[in-house]
């Protein structure tokens, strides 16, 4: 058995006691091992927009390619630590916590636009003094991968779109569900009901302990009243909205389109359009897998990108 999850099964026998705090310790200890297997190192950032930044960031390779990490609604960097190990070595690694997200500034009072999300992770990177780099987003993530090429083509050297927004074509559930429940799926409440928040969004879940599961869901549902902010701006976001506006055309970097087939989220469909509208891009569709291919299928993932990257990377 891996040996990761040989410790983590020790660890949850333990927790059968129904301590918190040891389950809050082993959820942080099993969570620092998989990061450190990335090669991941834990960062804190203040930018000059008053953004205080939590972010992982690959140890040494500065003479790697750089490669911006930028996940989805909801979510935070973690969901990338599985895709970043598959690539260790190879590219160098900065995966933030958007605002609003994770350990980065949370609060309503912010902008969550897609404009104004990437102009902030402009702002990081020209901190962190890198002046070009390769981007891929998930979901949310992806259309702030568009609107992030859209204001700074020349520091954008090739897209990444997994599961992407910006076309953001709905399943018809999805659009269903919104439309006859109170509850956003995507924005649990309570621990319980970020089981749901995962089944909506994985197809192929990988193994997490059940107390893992309930204390990201704790956080989830701390982070409710954020959510519904960022919800709220997204609804409205032209940003969103891309399709037929001709605004995809003009992007003139290499792109990869990486779906999972049985994205109950936003649909397959998506790919034939982004492959119309952007006119230097690929796709490769995953049999089998949801709305977050990096975590369901971390191998298949990375080796789409290890081509996509060593090839946009001549390129440039």
């Amino acid at each position: 058995m891996h040996s990761l999850k040989l410790s983590l099964l020790l660890i949850s026998t333990i927790i059968l006691s129904g301590c918190d705090g040891l389950a809050k310790w082993a959820y942080e200890t099993g969570l620092g091992l998989e990061k450190s297997r990335a090669g991941l190192t834990d960062q804190t950032v203040e930018t000059a927009d008053g953004i205080q930044w939590h972010l992982l960031r690959s140890e040494g390779q500065l003479d790697k390619p750089v490669v911006l990490l930028i996940h989805g609604f909801g979510a935070d960097s973690s969901n990338w630590v599985r895709f970043v190990n598959e690539l260790e070595g190879d590219f160098h690694f900065v995966v933030p916590d958007l605002p609003g997200h994770g350990e980065t500034t949370r609060n309503t009072e912010l902008d969550y636009t897609m404009a104004s999300q990437a102009q902030r992770l402009v702002t990081l990177m020209d901190t962190l003094e890198i002046p070009a780099y390769h981007v891929a987003g998930n979901s949310m993530g992806g259309a702030i991968t568009l609107a992030l090429a859209q204001a700074a083509p020349e520091k954008v050297l090739s897209m990444g779109l997994v599961d992407s927004a910006g076309l953001t074509r709905q399943t018809e559930d999805f659009k269903a569900i919104l439309a006859t429940s109170d509850s956003n799926p995507l924005i649990p409440r309570s621990p319980e009901q970020f089981h749901t928040t995962l089944k909506w969004a994985m197809e192929d879940a990988p193994y997490i302990p059940e107390f893992f599961i309930d204390i990201m869901g704790a956080k989830k549902a701390e982070n409710a009243p954020v959510a519904d902010k960022i919800w709220e701006d997204m609804d409205t976001d032209p940003g969103m909205s891309l399709e037929g506006t001709g605004k995809l055309v003009d992007l003139n970097q290499p792109a990869l389109v990486l779906w999972g087939r049985e994205d109950r989220l936003l649909g397959v469909d998506n790919v034939e359009v982004f492959l119309e509208e952007l006119p230097h891009s690929r796709a490769v569709i995953l049999d089998g897998i949801g709305h977050v291919p990096m975590a369901e299928a971390p191998t298949k993932s990375a080796d789409a990108f290890r081509v996509f990257w060593r090839e946009a990377q001549v390129d440039s």
